[in-house]
């Protein structure tokens, strides 16, 4: 019995001493033991593309244009051509999924951070800009309804009238239709000839009024003509694509697909040839890097503050054995790693990063409230 009072007694004793260990003393600073977490950014390579289409509708007398007006090879079907006509490349940035950390100690309470939760500072407020959604879309405009063709007949769809009737309705053929066309163009062809060599020998309007009149007998043929040999509509459209590369080089990875029939297409539609990008790591600067980047101070990292030192690389972008664009650009991501050295992260520098790149923008002394005080006094 005595022995189990004692044990009691000893057990009270031992959980009493514990709890007085684990309160601060006044004026101890308490260590968190939680912090903020944060992303180190990665680059991503952007491509804005311009491409044009050009739509071919044949025309409605097609079949008729060697017959009536002795032009050969006329197409009689529709055509949609594709051209790349413009590529520009810009890189931009995001988290990094693998690079994601905790910041400890008194270098948490000071962090500032983007809004995607990239580091941007170190006891100082930085301004970020917002967030910015790169849409991209394949919807295209409706080509065929823009293309239109109107009946130009000048000629009356009315039968001669007789001493039976009054008149009657008839409907031209095609090649009724395709025969006054052609008259027309000879007419207007005719009409200009003689408005250009005043073979009517009578005295000429004016310089606008005579440029008028020749510009628009030669918009009349060339409407009349268009019912033949077809006409084209071009519309521009605009495309971008991102590609986001890992740690490594990379080859002939595929960026989009083009069709000359269809037009920018992506990746998954394998009715394009497909345009590939190549991004080439500068290795010598990495390993430049790599070299410089270690510490022999046992604390460093302590604090779970860590920058970049973004690398470089070479950007192609490949339609087969053909150069569209190229440049060379800093990619974060091809870079090193490195943690902020511990006596930066006291509260007596002001840190400020790269949010692009997580490099290091500039490390500034803050003056000490005495040295202000002997500033002011001098």
């Amino acid at each position: 019995m005595r022995i189990s009072i004692l044990i009691i007694v000893l057990s009270f004793f031992a959980v009493t001493l514990a709890t007085a260990q684990k309160k601060v003393q006044p004026g101890a600073v308490a260590t968190p033991v939680e912090g903020v977490v944060y992303s180190l950014p990665q680059t991503g390579i952007r491509v804005h593309i311009i491409a044009t289409r050009e739509r071919f509708v044949h025309g409605p007398f097609s079949t008729y244009a060697q017959k009536m007006l002795g032009i050969e090879n006329v197409s009689a079907t529709d055509v949609d051509r594709w051209n790349m006509d413009e590529m520009q490349l810009e890189v931009f940035s995001e988290p990094d999924a693998e690079q994601v950390y905790k910041a400890l100690g008194p270098a948490a309470q000071m962090l500032s951070l983007t809004e995607s939760g990239i580091i941007a500072g170190i006891n100082k407020t930085v301004e970020t800009s917002e967030l910015v959604i790169n849409t991209q879309t394949f919807l295209t405009k409706n080509l065929d309804k823009q293309v239109k063709f109107t009946d130009l007949s000048i000629w009356s769809f009315y039968s001669p009238a007789d001493s039976t009737k009054r008149f009657k309705v008839v409907s031209k053929s095609m090649e009724q239709k395709a025969a006054e066309a052609a008259e027309t163009i000879f007419n207007l062809r005719n009409s200009r000839f003689a408005l250009l060599t005043n073979a009517d020998d009578e005295p000429l309007p004016d310089g606008k009024s005579f440029e008028v009149m020749t510009q628009e007998l030669g918009k009349m043929e060339e409407n009349y003509l268009a019912l033949f040999i077809g006409k084209s509509v071009k519309e521009r459209y605009e495309f971008s694509f991102d590609f986001v590369p890992g740690q490594k080089t990379v080859k002939g990875e595929v960026f989009f697909r083009f069709s000359d029939d269809r037009g920018v297409l992506p990746k998954s539609d394998l009715s394009g040839r497909p345009i590939t990008i190549d991004v080439t790591k500068i290795e010598n600067l990495a390993s430049k890097q790599n070299g410089l980047s270690l510490s022999e101070n046992p604390n460093a990292g302590k604090s779970g503050v860590f920058y970049r030192m973004p690398g470089m690389a070479e950007i192609r972008i490949m339609d087969g054995g053909a150069q569209l664009a190229g440049t060379r650009a800093s990619i974060a991501q091809f870079g090193t790693i490195s943690s902020i050295p511990e006596d930066l992260l006291d509260g007596t520098y002001m840190l400020e990063f790269h949010s692009n790149s997580g490099a290091v923008k500039s490390v500034v002394k803050i003056m000490e409230s005495s040295e202000e005080n002997k500033t002011d006094k001098k």
